[in-house]
């Protein structure tokens, strides 16, 4: 089974609301959705203006943070003495928001702006215009964005980052890929910067960021543990004996302290001995600081495969069936509940699981306190919007009702945020999703994404973003 194949393919593009109940440093403008293949991602490309004489093609950098003042270099054809550069907003002029405060002519196809950019900068795509005296002017639409995306790094091999979980003390885990499918395994945090844990893919993180989980370069399920001076040493888990191989994906600590890691294991299909399946495994760290045999997870009838991606402190663990057709919650080894679609996350308190439908919509899935039983079907999350735009994926979820993920609009995948009011007999969004900005490049690839949000306020979100058309950063989103 792939590491991360519930992340989907490549997907779309568009245009976004507010969300009213959380406010993410601002509102913004243009969102997500998406085919099965619509290429590999794209800087978000100037539009074509009408001929006059000058054109604007791209800007570097294509993005900039709010309240902060940068050189930006525009580029295009037509350039000459005199030339300003203006930013504007659908179309008009926003000084107030984004000032130029000098154009500096370089060759006819370059030149350099300084902009001041307002912290209450609207979160948006720009256009970026050049005009001449007697009129002349060319306009690159939406070629600069203005962001509150914080790049975290690049992974440490320089490689295309992948997020994969967060805890509150704002340590990131994830891989980098590089060289075709090879991968490196890292961990960020605000001390040390992101740290190399060497081949392999880190899955999850203890909430106490003693321990990461994943899998090591022989494929091997691994734990790295924290040493002095932040160094981190791996170890294999156990593995069921006749195991073909496992992984470790998801970690937690159990109320009494325990540690549980959760992922599968791979075994002989006996129902087609020459093909392999899976089975859910969890893994417990003794008292001894010895991590015992993993326990196994019951298959449901009618499914030959499942595997676990979650778990809460109360040792409720979510999952999927037959890579992904269907998803799946334990509230023990024995006792579960089937769900219709991937099940990405649950929150500490069990009571909201998100993922995706078997439509690819974004979904969360409930537990009615009167029945303690499990809503199924999930419920669909809107969109960012646009036309033909259906599609979603819900990554994580928070006690607090905050999901984040992706969603189309209009043929771009946006990183997402949405809102939960959790106050009522049911959870109902708030407001319309929230797009998260990025780094300046639209894309139809839904690695770019919002992938974990923090349990504890002020709310954190990390993923990833692309940062030109190859490659892509760890980021994070401060939510006020």
């Amino acid at each position: 089974m792939k590491n991360d194949e519930w992340l989907p393919r490549a997907r779309l593009r568009g245009a976004v609301p507010c969300v009213v109940a959380l406010s993410i440093l601002a509102c913004t403008a243009d969102p997500i959705g998406a085919p099965r293949d619509m290429g590999a991602s794209t800087a978000r490309a100037a539009k074509a203006p009408p001929t006059t004489g000058v054109t604007v093609t791209s800007a570097s950098p294509a993005y900039g943070d709010q309240g902060t003042t940068i050189d930006v270099h525009v580029f295009g054809s037509g350039f000459a003495s005199g030339a300003q550069a203006t930013w504007l907003l659908h179309g008009a002029a926003d000084p107030n928001h984004v000032k130029t405060n000098s154009t500096t002519i370089v060759s006819s196809s370059e030149l350099v702006a300084n902009v001041t950019i307002a912290s209450d900068a609207q979160l948006a795509f720009w256009d970026v215009q050049v005009a001449l005296a007697g009129g002349k002017n060319g306009v690159g639409s939406e070629a600069f964005e203005v962001t509150a995306a914080q790049i975290l790094g690049p992974g440490t091999t320089g490689g295309d980052a992948t997020v994969m979980q967060m805890n509150d003390l704002l340590q990131v885990v994830g891989y980098s890929t590089v060289s075709g499918n090879t991968q490196s395994a890292w961990v960020y945090d605000q001390t040390s910067g992101m740290v190399s844990l060497g081949g392999g893919a880190a899955n999850g993180i203890d909430p106490l960021g003693t321990f990461v989980v994943g899998t090591g370069p022989q494929s091997l399920p691994t734990i790295w543990n924290r040493q002095s001076g932040n160094t981190w040493v791996p170890q294999t888990l156990p593995q069921p004996s006749g195991s073909l191989g496992a992984t470790a994906y998801g970690a937690t600590r159990l109320t009494d302290g325990t540690p549980l890691v959760v992922g599968w294991n791979t075994i002989a299909n006996q129902k087609r001995s020459a093909v392999a399946s899976t089975q859910a495994i969890a893994w417990r760290r003794g008292a001894d600081g010895v991590w015992g045999t993993p326990q196994s997870y019951v298959t449901p009838p009618g499914f030959t495969a499942a595997d676990a991606r979650d778990a809460t402190p109360h040792a409720v663990v979510i999952g999927h069936l037959d890579g992904g057709t269907a998803g799946i919650v334990w509230e023990n080894p024995t006792t579960y509940t089937v769900l219709d679609g991937k099940a990405a996350r649950i929150n500490p308190a069990g009571t909201l699981i998100v993922g995706e439908n078997t439509n690819r919509a974004a979904v969360y899935w409930w537990r009615d306190p009167a029945t303690n039983k499990w809503r199924v079907p999930g419920t669909v999350l809107p969109t960012l919007g646009g036309s033909g735009c259906s599609e979603g994926f819900g990554l994580d979820v928070n006690d607090a009702g905050v999901v984040v993920g992706w969603s189309c609009n209009n043929g771009t995948i946006n990183p997402t945020l949405w809102q939960l009011d959790l106050s009522g007999p049911s959870p109902v969004v708030v407001g319309t999703p929230t797009r998260l900005p990025g780094l300046g490049v639209m894309t139809t690839d839904d690695l770019n994404t919002a992938r974990a949000v923090t349990n504890a306020a002020p709310y954190v979100v990390a993923g990833a973003a692309h940062i030109n058309q190859k490659q892509r950063v760890a980021v994070q989103w401060n939510v006020r």
